[in-house]
């Protein structure tokens, strides 16, 4: 089973595949003012997306903490925000919350079946260019002949060998943009005015957050039991901070994982983990992105 899940990983990995995308909330932005409107909730510059592409974006609180974590894309004059369809409505009443005298229409085209996503460089580079796993990917409405179809767990450990934070894994309400690195892909710092931009430039210009999102690599199989804990391997004692997604990497035959360390533990290497029940699992490395 293992050489049979490691072939399909080391395929998944050098040749690309594809996954069905399922639901999603979807909301049009429509109107003479979506454009200015829309610019001034999310952390993109939406006039800048290039034509048949998705750019990842945030919405934010006015305190700078993540609402949602979605796609944008341009149809026409009008735009779709694409997040997670488990906070649907949330979604569609932060994007109503600041129209006033704007000439602007919010209509939920939310999806059950949104097509699918293929990823890699052994397909034609057609349909919506989009980065749902942290590599180059299109969305389109049927599977690809002769591409393998990846499954939930695949899925997720690409998601965590290319950094992608998940919401209610790595990100919740709680989150700022800073701490799961979107600032790297989802903002832009010389658009205008946006809801929450304040704290995104300030944190930029002090250079920290209290945790940050990092990747690791180790040697013990995957728990359901989370979040797991982290303390350095010569302070066992102090806490360091926590893994929040798990998954078996059957190629590298260990097991990777994403987690926040607390800044004060930025230059240590080496963590033990341990279970919410205070079993010791095992030892595990910090690695840069992509983990290998």
């Amino acid at each position: 089973m293992s050489e049979v899940a490691s072939a399909r990983l080391r395929e998944l990995k050098s040749r690309g595949g594809f996954f069905r995308i399922g639901p999603r909330a979807r909301f049009s932005v429509c109107g003479p003012d979506a454009r200015r409107y829309l610019n001034g909730q999310v952390t993109i510059d939406v006039g800048k997306i290039p034509e048949s592409t998705s750019r990842s974006a945030c919405l934010l609180t006015a305190k700078g903490k993540i609402c949602a974590v979605g796609f944008v894309w341009a149809r026409g004059a009008d735009f779709l925000f694409e997040g997670p369809a488990s906070i649907r409505e949330e979604l569609q009443a932060r994007l109503e919350r600041y129209l006033i005298a704007d000439d602007v229409t919010v209509t939920d085209e939310s999806r059950e079946d949104a097509g699918v996503h293929v990823f890699g460089s052994a397909f034609p580079a057609v349909g919506r260019r989009i980065s749902r796993l942290g590599i180059p990917g299109y969305d389109i409405e049927a599977p690809p002949g002769g591409a393998i179809e990846a499954s939930d767990d695949e899925i997720d450990t690409l998601r965590i060998l290319h950094g992608v934070p998940g919401w209610g894994t790595e990100i919740d309400t709680d989150t700022l943009v800073q701490e799961v690195r979107l600032e790297e892909t989802s903002v832009d710092f010389d658009k205008g005015c946006y809801v929450g931009q304040e704290v995104v430039s300030r944190l930029k210009s002090v250079g920290r957050v209290n945790r940050r999102l990092h990747g690791f690599l180790g040697d013990f199989q995957q728990t359901l039991k989370m979040p797991v804990r982290l303390a350095p391997v010569a302070r066992p004692n102090e806490s360091a901070g926590t893994l929040t997604s798990i998954q078996r990497d059957f190629e590298l035959a260990r097991t990777v994982a994403l987690g926040y360390l607390h800044r004060n533990f930025e230059d240590v290497d080496r963590f033990l983990a341990t279970d919410p029940s205070g079993q010791m699992l095992g030892e595990v490395e910090k690695r840069e992105f992509p983990i290998s």
